[in-house]
């Protein structure tokens, strides 16, 4: 394979500075997220996940990081479906350069492709009911959406940043941009790293020959392609070998694009800022949430933390809690089951039937026991607190996380370094997060519903002793990879 020494190339800014042409950040997210408060949705600076990991670096002042919004007025009349606007992003600590799409493409781009498609798909949610047929608007919003945003994303970078250091693309709204840059930036080092689980050729060729191949040839753009664990690596040479036939080295993880390039396949586990989440955990805000997350409860108690999302598979949570307490009567009047519902994507008829669905279930469940357990077995709290949700987390006996698939799971890692009883992790098997948990928490089949209220009961069961040694491991392997690791290997790998 041709080589080229990634990051070789370090050019000078010629927008007049004379200092280092800028490394950038390039994301469909922007550093807010929203908040519901006094009846409304508000951005406000996010914390956690993709923004806590990429803030140290977007702090920098030779960093510049662009994030796609939709342009107004239609997006504002659809504040409900939190499509997020230039105002939304801006003035908030951490600058961003936002890349105006108008409100059609950016729905397309991100409801209809995004979203509904490649996000479903790539989280096995293969249920027709789930994952809508490619019809004449799905091809629509693929060219008019999709393909269109990431070309505008690309002239945006272009005429802002007419020279960089390096590119950091992120996710899969942003398939194709790497190849797009490539164009214009032959020489300037790439990576794009994904969020979320790779799916494996059988099930890439659910989608068209000319989705998948853009996918495909646009990644292969990128001087390293960055994932989240070792199966998402796999699924991606194994992908570009039988769906492009490309010359794949799978024992060094390389590909070589058709440019003669050698690409780099790469894992960096997403993982969390323990001094962050220490800050955080020392808040006054944290400190106000404390006495009353705490007195609902209980005696013992389970809690999950996650978005409303198919993916997130909280239906059979919850009904094996539901058999939990059908196998363990000695446990109805001791055991509280708090849930920390994120809203998420609000506009898409497939979340919203999600939630209803999850609020169904829940409300069987605590008709059904809320006598015997002497009121509601199960609290929501449908509302993206973070603080009251590690508060939460802080003193359960329980946490639970059993995805359908997951990237990694930041959630699980945030928990165990802030339990305190100490907690188990009951974990799918299923999720990226489950690798680093290995030998520590208990892992699960998430669609064993039995399965998952036995390992549920054996944690509550679980002598203290036996916990804190089973957090300890897993606390000192988050600790030993964070946030910080997860940025310094991929800026390594692209030599800057």
């Amino acid at each position: 394979m041709a080589r080229r020494r990634v990051g070789a190339a370090i050019t000078e800014d010629r927008r007049g500075s004379g200092g280092p042409a800028p490394l950038v950040i390039v994301s469909n997210r922007g550093p807010k997220d929203f908040v519901w408060k006094d009846g409304e949705w508000i951005p406000s600076s996010a914390s956690g996940g993709l923004v806590s990991m990429l803030a140290p670096l977007a702090r920098r002042p030779d960093v510049r990081w662009f994030c796609c919004v939709s342009e107004p007025p239609d997006a504002k009349r659809a504040a409900a479906g939190l499509f997020t606007t230039e105002d939304d992003q801006t003035g908030g600590p951490l600058p961003v350069t936002p890349v105006l799409l108008p409100s059609p493409v950016y729905h397309a781009y991100y409801g209809l492709i995004s979203n509904e498609i490649l996000w479903m798909l790539q989280h096995h949610l293969l249920n027709p009911n789930v994952l809508p047929s490619l019809d004449a608007e799905r091809h629509r919003a693929w060219r008019d959406g999709y393909l269109a945003a990431n070309a505008t994303v690309a002239d945006s970078i272009k005429k802002c940043c007419p020279t960089a250091r390096a590119f950091l693309l992120q996710d899969y709204h942003l398939y194709p941009l790497p190849a797009l840059l490539r164009r214009s930036f032959p020489d300037t080092p790439i990576l794009h790293f994904t969020h979320i689980p790779f799916p494996e050729p059988s099930l890439m060729r659910l989608l068209p020959k000319d989705w998948r191949e853009t996918i495909l040839r646009g990644l292969l753009g990128a001087d390293v392609v960055g994932l989240q664990t070792q199966g998402d690596a796999r699924a991606f040479l194994s992908c570009c070998a039988e769906l492009l036939g490309t010359p794949v080295d799978s024992e060094a993880s390389e590909v070589e694009a058709e440019d003669g390039r050698r690409v780099l396949v790469r894992v960096y586990p997403a993982s969390v800022d323990p001094d962050e989440v220490a800050e955080t955990m020392a808040s006054e805000a944290v400190k106000l949430a404390r006495p009353w997350v705490h007195g609902l409860m209980g005696d013992l108690s389970i809690v999950r933390v996650d978005r409303a999302d198919p993916s997130k598979n909280q239906v059979i949570g919850f009904k094996a809690f539901e058999r939990l307490l059908d196998l363990r009567p000695d446990l109805r009047s001791r055991l509280r089951f708090s849930a920390f519902l994120v809203p998420s994507r609000t506009d898409l008829k497939i979340y919203r039937s999600c939630t209803e669905a999850i609020y169904q279930t829940i409300g069987e469940i605590n008709s059904r026991f809320a006598a015997e357990c002497g009121r509601a077995p199960i609290d929501v709290f449908y509302t993206n607190d973070r603080n009251q949700a590690l508060a939460a987390m802080e003193d359960c006996d329980v946490l639970l996380v059993n995805s359908l698939q997951d990237g990694m799971n930041l959630v699980a890692k945030e928990w165990a370094l802030v339990s305190t009883r100490p907690g188990v992790l009951v974990v799918s098997e299923t999720a990226g997060v489950a690798e680093a948990a290995m030998g520590t928490g208990l892992l699960v089949s998430p669609l064993d519903l039995e399965g998952t209220a036995v390992a549920m009961s054996k944690a509550l069961d679980m002598p203290s002793a036996e916990r804190a040694v089973r957090l300890s491991a897993f606390r000192n392997r988050v600790s030993q990879w964070t946030a910080k690791d997860w940025l310094s290997a991929q800026l390594a790998d692209l030599g800057v």
